[in-house]
């Protein structure tokens, strides 16, 4: 057969880092390098590379949860490559299990595996075994691995030391020993806003003040991304975990308490144990009869503004001397993950509710709704009749199974409801 009747052999290259360790010869890039070198030294006629990159950077093998490989499958199933190349099978994953699964989907999709540092695996029973015994080893590496970090996170926690992600507010983290180490200008913050609130501030009126003073939550580089993280408005939220923590102690919080650290303490155990009576007092004077308020559309709303998913808030209004009314209402929070709030965006909840009951009362809504589901449209009148002899309160108690979300034209305050498909299951239960 002539050159210029081979057959085109349509290869990808798949490259995992499982963390950002600094070795440039264990990179993506590299890999991918060594994955073409290899193929073009072969000498092979027509071998053409399909111009997608299947990267997977800071993720581990143990799951083939990666968005790479989801990537890499799906072009294998749509018959997208003859060939793949790894600079090993430890790249593609490290479980036993997964490997068995991918190289099946590679026999059966007609895809030749080609790992640059490990001999070739063939189709052949010998061949099998081979692949099985690498993806034995490393699995067997990948438990190792496990083993020696849970005994490096065991040392670290006997002997106080500090075990990963980023630092607290208050601190940093020192470059040679990567334990915390106090911020100066943090330091005197977290002592102003502990002082605040010894003091009997709440934490939303200690966030309140901080903001107006222009301070921000602790700003902090990414690893795996490289992208700047943190450097928000404060919440009440976030200063209540900021007042809670053990951290400013010189200790670690543990879903059993807390245990002792070796970073200096910003906080005297006096003012903190003086806070935690200010919190715990508040909290305890709370009325802990009081009953749930009852939202059927609880985050079902979508503010027509910014598109985020609305909160609830009542307000309870006196009626002579012993009666109390409370009104309900749907709003937009205003300090979601502290970004700018939405102005006068709030609607009655009773108003919003009457008028999604009303329109599962009407036929045509459930005509709707059957031609989603590609069912008998006859049923509509049935169906319709069904939801109006439920009465109210068995309405409410369905409608979050029923609506998926609810969204307001702000322009003339009409509401659009999106139904689940499911909806004929449900009713029928």
């Amino acid at each position: 057969m002539s050159s210029s009747s081979a057959k085109v052999i349509r290869y990808a290259i798949y490259t995992r880092q499982s963390t950002d360790n600094g070795d440039e010869f264990s990179s993506c890039q590299v890999q991918f390098a060594t994955c073409q070198a290899a193929g073009n030294a072969r000498g092979v006629p027509h071998l053409h590379w399909i111009g997608q990159h299947f990267d997977d950077e800071g993720f581990s093998g143990a799951t083939l949860d990666r968005p790479g490989v989801r990537r890499l499958r799906k072009v294998i199933d749509l018959g997208g490559i003859d060939r793949l190349y790894a600079v090993a099978l430890d790249r593609l994953t490290r479980s036993m299990r997964d490997a068995v699964v991918l190289l099946d989907e590679f026999e059966k999709a007609g895809v030749e595996l080609r790992l640059v540092n490990q001999p070739e695996l063939t189709t052949q029973p010998e061949g099998r075994f081979l692949r099985h015994m690498l993806a034995a080893f490393a699995e067997f590496e990948r438990d190792m691995i496990a083993t020696r970090i849970a005994e490096t996170r065991a040392y670290l926690k006997k002997h106080g030391r500090r075990l990963a992600g980023p630092p607290p507010f208050g601190y940093d983290t020192d470059p040679i020993t990567k334990q915390l180490v106090p911020n100066k200008a943090e330091a005197r913050r977290v002592r102003a806003m502990f002082k605040r609130a010894a003091s009997g501030q709440t934490p939303s009126q200690i966030a309140e003040r901080v903001n107006h003073l222009g301070w921000r939550t602790k700003q902090w580089t990414s690893r795996r991304s490289g992208q700047q993280r943190g450097g928000g408005r404060w919440t009440a939220r976030k200063v209540s975990r900021l007042l809670r923590s053990p951290v400013y102690l010189g200790r670690f919080a543990t879903p059993d308490g807390d245990r002792a650290g070796v970073h200096a303490a910003i906080i005297s155990q006096g003012v903190f144990d003086a806070v935690q009576a200010q919190l715990a007092g508040r909290r305890a004077s709370s009325s802990p009869k009081r009953r749930p308020v009852h939202f059927p559309l609880r985050g079902k709303i979508i503010c027509p503004r910014c598109g985020r998913p609305v909160s609830t808030y009542t307000i309870t209004k006196p009626l002579g001397t012993r009666a109390k009314k409370t009104l309900r209402y749907y709003r937009c929070r205003s300090t979601a993950g502290g970004r700018r709030p939405c102005r006068g965006v709030s609607y009655p909840a009773a108003e919003v509710e009457r008028i999604v009951r009303d329109q599962l009362a009407d036929v045509g809504t459930w005509q709707e709704i059957l031609q989603q589901a590609n069912a008998d449209p006859s049923m509509a009148v049935g169906l319709a009749a069904l939801w109006q002899a439920m009465g109210q309160p068995a309405q409410d108690d369905v409608l979050p199974a029923i609506v998926q979300s609810v969204r307001f034209l702000e322009r003339n305050s009409r509401i659009r409801t999106s139904l689940q498909p499911s909806v004929i299951d449900i009713i029928r239960r």
